[in-house]
């Protein structure tokens, strides 16, 4: 295969390594060095009985097999099955790779075995040349400690089940700092209006992990749907903990990105301190920060000041780029991506009473709404008033929390009316149930674009886990989220002089 290295790389991952051998032998024919693309082989040989020619295989593949298997290499030459017509040159040269090689352990090495052509890729052909059709790919900040975990995303819809290998291939070529332990989690995905929608609100299956060894010892693979491995696979449980903390620290820095912004974009300005987000009504950006969001601060904001914003800046930061005397947190969220990059926007859909708060095309929360038919307008809006235990004609009308769409008297609010949820009883406004509303108001900035129209979002659309509305339980080892949003209330956000008419 002629090319570039970089295109070389890009044309292997188009293919499914697993699903068409006759594509990685031939590319094995061209490219005798790549170990991965050996022991990728030796595992198709190996679930199809021929283990002759699997033992070649793994022997090629050297200490990836001893890195992933967990074991030494043990290869009988003697047992290759004589179909196999191996070249006898190369089994002497392979034996003799064997006698040099040396034991190299460690995610780190891992990597520079698995791709010695990474080096040269830059991140944005790095991420495209890893994503399979239909599939989305995002990576997560990296461990802000010792023990902590990192994880990456991926959607596959029904029909297209991700291959353990090229997953775990994907994870890493994206895992450049290495150490502790990554894990390659699955979003369900859902077709709808413009394509295919990650359900980040639904519960996450997770696929595989990698941990890097103790010194001397090598790198281990854990599996956990047998799917993906075709193997009994491991207890997921023991990720429930590490991959929830993952996720609430992926939802606080995506509100942090949002309110940073939603700031620039209605002020023609970066905020340079959080304070200036978490000032008294009318200009409450945020209700408050959590410690790991005043921590990431400094770096989200270098990179709302870069060309292009937050969108242009996402995963372009080299290692380093933390702030000075920042702690490890921040130091090693300076890399990669964010797991969700687009700033938080509204869609309502009025043809299915639901709304979601998405970023890009990730749903981030989908909840059941009250509209009021006809009397609910269309089109663009934005939060322009948000406002804590909103003043009606009655007490309690608009139950806890506010938002107000574009200086309108329609707005987003709390309602004692359970019963209208779902349905159009309002005369325009948005009714969610209380703890849906306070959680969405605690999510999305003042300032967020909100759109409302009919046919935007995928059918069949449910609530996540432990909302009020109707949920989906997890399943088959998948992991839900553990507790709604919440920011601590630091600041004043009520406006008791006023009785709000908004069309209920």
């Amino acid at each position: 295969m002629k090319g570039k290295p970089d295109e070389k790389l890009a044309e292997f991952l188009r293919h499914n390594p697993i699903d068409d051998r006759s594509y990685l032998k031939d590319y094995i024919r061209e490219h005798r060095d790549q170990r991965m693309a050996w022991y990728l082989l030796g595992r198709e040989y190996s679930s199809r009985g021929e283990h002759g020619k699997a033992a070649y295989c793994f022997g090629q593949s050297g200490e990836i097999f001893e890195a992933f298997e967990k074991k030494k290499i043990a290869v009988d030459w003697s047992a290759l099955d004589p179909a196999a017509s191996w070249p006898p040159q190369l089994i002497a040269a392979a034996k003799r790779r064997r006698r040099h090689r040396m034991a190299r352990t460690g995610l780190i090495l891992l990597l520079l075995a698995l791709w010695p052509t990474i080096a040269g890729l830059d991140p944005d052909r790095r991420a495209a040349s890893s994503l399979p059709a239909g599939a989305a790919l995002a990576a997560a900040e990296p461990a802000a400690g010792e023990g902590t975990l990192r994880a990456y995303l991926a959607a596959a819809g029904e029909g297209n089940p991700l291959e353990s290998a090229g997953a775990l291939e994907r994870m890493l070529l994206r895992d450049r700092k290495g150490g502790g332990e990554a894990a390659l989690l699955s979003a369900k995905s859902l077709e709808g209006p413009g394509g295919r929608w990650l359900a980040w609100h639904l519960p996450l299956q997770p696929l595989l992990s990698v941990r890097s060894g103790e010194p001397g010892q090598p790198a281990g693979i854990s599996y956990y749907d047998a799917a993906t491995c075709a193997c009994k696979p491991d207890d997921p449980a023991r990720l429930a903990g590490p991959v929830d903390a993952w996720r609430q620290r992926q939802e606080q820095l995506l509100v942090l990105r949002s309110a940073v912004e939603a700031y620039r974009e209605t002020r023609g300005k970066v905020p340079q301190s959080p304070e200036e987000l978490l000032r008294p009504y009318p200009d409450n950006v945020l209700s408050g920060m959590t410690p790991y969001m005043r921590e990431m601060f400094p770096h989200v904001r270098k990179q709302a000041e870069a060309p292009g914003g937050l969108r242009g800046a996402a995963g372009s930061s080299a290692p380093g780029d933390a702030p000075a005397g920042g702690s490890g947190a921040a130091a090693a969220a300076s890399s990669p991506d964010p797991a969700l990059q687009e700033p938080m926007r509204i869609i309502i859909d009025k043809s299915t009473h639901r709304m979601a708060l998405v970023s890009g095309e990730t749903i981030v929360r989908s909840y059941k709404v009250g509209l009021g038919g006809i009397r609910t307008p269309e089109g663009e809006f934005a939060i322009s008033e948000k406002v804590r235990d909103p003043k009606g004609k009655s007490q309690g009308e608009f139950g806890t929390r506010g938002m107000v769409l574009s200086g309108t008297n329609y707005a987003i609010h709390g309602t004692g009316r359970l019963a209208s949820i779902g349905k159009d009883q309002s005369l325009g406004c948005v009714r969610m149930g209380q703890a849906e509303v306070e959680e969405l108001f605690d999510m999305v900035p003042l300032g967020t674009k909100v759109t409302i129209g009919s046919g935007l979002l995928p059918k069949g659309l449910t609530n996540g886990p432990g909302s009020s509305g109707p949920g989906n339980n997890s399943a088959g080892g998948s992991i839900p989220p553990q507790a709604p949003f919440k920011l601590p209330a630091e600041v004043q956000e009520k406006n008791p002089g006023k009785i709000y008419r908004w069309l209920n």
